[in-house]
C-alpha cells in the first residue's frame, strides 16, 4: 500500500462529506426580514381590531364621541321655530331684512384741507345747516381780505370820479357860456367837453372795476365757505369718519389720498326696512299695506309698519323683489343696520287681539314626510341632530303652523337631508 500524498480525487471526495460535528445553518437575512415583518402586520392587525372595538363603544363608550370629532362635520343650514302673536300669525307673507334711514349720507368737505375743528361727536344730533367740522383756512381768509381790500378802493375811486365828473360839468357850462360870448375860442371849447366826456366815461370803466372786485369776493367767500362742512339735512351723527389733523379730500378712498367724509349722518326720525320678498308672493304685497315689523334687538315689541314702495326691479339671482317698509312708531331703540323680520298683514287687519294665544311656525323647508308621519331634524345646543316628530295644524306657502313637537326657538334643519341620524355631530350655517 502506497504511503505518499493523498491523491486529488481524494480531496475532493473529503469536501463533499457530510460534517455532522458542526451545527446546521440558520436562515438568510432576507427570511429574518421576512418574518418580522409578517409578524409585525399580524401584531398590529390584532391591536388595531381591540383599538377599535374599545373605542367603537365596546369597552370606553366616550371614546366614540373623540373619534367622531376628529371627522369632518357636515354643515348644515338651519333656521329658527319661530313663536308669533296677534296679526303676524295670519301673516300672507313674511321677509327678513335690514333697518335703513330714509336719509343717511356719509359728509365730506367740497374742497382738500387739513380738519381744524370737529364739532360733532357720535349720537349727536343736528340740524340742517349745522356746521360739523371745520377745514384749515388762513389762506383763504387773507384772499378774502385782499378782495374786499380792492373792492373798497374801487369805491373810493368812483366817489372820486364823481366829483371829477362834478367839476367837468361845471366847466363845460362855463365853456359854453364863453363861447357863445365869443370869448373862447373852439379849441378851448372842444377840450372843455372832452374832457367832461372823458371823466364819464372813466366812471364807466370804475363801475365795472367795482363789480369785477365784488365778483372776486364772492368767489373768495364761497372757497371759504368750502371749508366748513355743514349737514346737509338734520339727523343724528352715527359714525365720526375722521379726526383733528387729518387730511380730507373730496372722493378720497382710503389713507393714500386722504379721508372722503368727516361723519355719516342718518335721520333717526324716518326708519324703514329694506327686504326682500320672493318673486312668488310679491303680488300679495302692495303699497300702503299694513305689516307688522319684528326686531331682533327688541323681542318684546312688535313695531307697526306701512309699505312705502315696492321696487320695480327684480332680482334674477335671488328671485326676490325688494320692498321697503316704513316704521309708523320707531322709538329710540332702532338703529340702521339693525336686523328686521317683516309680517305682511292681509287686507282689513288693523288691530290686534287682546290677550293672543302664542302660535308655532316652522319653515317648509324643515318638513319631511313619509308613511303619514311629519318630522324635522333639530340642531340641539351640543350642535347634534335630533329627529323630532310634529303635528302640522296648517300649512302655507313659506311656512307651516305647528300644533305640537316644537315650542318655538329650535335651531330646525332647512338644507337637503344627507345621512342624518340621530346624535350626529354637525356644523350649522345661517
Amino acid at each position: 500500500m502506497s504511503t505518499g500524498s493523498p491523491s486529488p480525487q481524494a480531496d475532493s471526495l473529503s469536501k463533499l462529506r457530510i460534517r455532522r460535528d458542526q451545527p446546521p445553518r440558520g436562515p438568510s437575512l432576507f427570511g429574518r426580514l421576512l418574518r418580522f415583518l409578517l409578524l409585525t402586520s399580524v401584531l398590529a392587525s390584532i391591536a388595531g381590531g381591540i383599538w377599535f372595538f374599545a373605542f367603537s363603544g365596546g369597552v370606553f363608550p366616550d371614546a366614540a364621541k373623540l373619534m367622531e370629532s376628529v371627522r369632518p362635520k357636515p354643515e348644515v343650514r338651519v333656521a329658527i321655530v319661530s313663536v308669533e302673536t296677534g296679526l303676524s300669525a295670519d301673516a300672507t307673507v313674511v321677509a327678513t331684512g335690514y333697518i335703513e334711514s330714509r336719509q343717511q349720507a356719509r359728509i365730506g368737505a367740497r374742497a382738500t384741507g387739513r380738519i381744524q375743528d370737529v364739532n360733532v361727536e357720535e349720537g349727536s344730533k343736528v340740524a340742517a345747516n349745522d356746521v360739523l367740522a371745520v377745514l384749515e383756512h388762513a389762506d383763504l381768509d387773507a384772499s378774502l381780505a385782499a378782495t374786499e381790500a380792492a373792492a373798497a378802493r374801487c369805491r373810493s375811486e368812483l366817489q372820486e370820479q364823481d366829483v371829477t365828473i362834478q367839476r367837468s360839468r361845471r366847466d363845460l357850462e362855463r365853456a359854453e357860456k364863453a363861447f357863445a360870448a365869443k370869448t373862447m375860442t373852439a379849441a378851448e371849447f372842444d377840450a372843455a367837453k372832452f374832457d367832461c366826456d372823458a371823466a364819464v366815461a372813466r366812471r364807466v370803466s370804475l363801475e365795472a372795476a367795482l363789480s369785477l372786485a365784488e365778483a372776486r369776493i364772492q368767489e373768495a367767500r364761497q372757497l371759504r365757505e368750502n371749508m366748513f362742512v355743514r349737514a346737509p339735512f338734520a339727523g343724528t351723527v352715527i359714525s365720526k369718519d375722521a379726526e383733528l389733523g387729518e387730511s380730507i379730500m373730496p372722493g378720497g378712498m382710503g389713507e393714500a389720498s386722504g379721508r372722503g367724509s368727516v361723519v355719516t349722518i342718518a335721520d333717526l326720525e324716518h326708519l324703514e326696512v329694506d327686504c326682500d320678498v320672493k318673486e312668488d308672493f310679491i303680488s300679495r304685497v302692495t303699497a300702503g299695506q299694513m305689516a307688522e315689523i319684528s326686531v331682533d334687538a327688541v323681542p318684546d315689541r312688535r313695531y307697526r309698519g306701512t309699505v312705502r314702495k315696492v321696487i320695480p326691479m327684480g332680482d334674477r339671482a335671488r328671485a326676490t323683489v325688494k320692498v321697503r317698509v316704513a316704521f309708523q312708531d320707531a322709538d329710540q331703540k332702532l338703529f340702521p343696520e339693525m336686523s328686521a323680520t317683516v309680517y305682511f298683514l292681509p287686507e282689513g287687519q288693523t288691530q290686534t287681539v287682546e290677550q293672543p294665544a302664542p302660535r308655532i311656525f316652522c319653515p317648509n323647508d324643515a318638513l319631511h314626510s313619509a308613511n303619514d308621519q311629519t318630522w324635522v331634524w333639530i340642531v340641539n345646543r351640543d350642535d347634534r341632530l335630533q329627529k323630532t316628530t310634529v303635528k302640522i295644524a296648517e300649512r302655507r306657502e313659506d311656512r307651516t303652523e305647528i300644533a305640537s313637537g316644537l315650542t318655538g326657538g329650535e335651531k330646525v334643519v332647512v338644507s337637503k337631508p344627507q345621512d342624518f341620524r340621530d346624535g350626529l355631530a354637525v356644523k350649522p350655517a345661517q
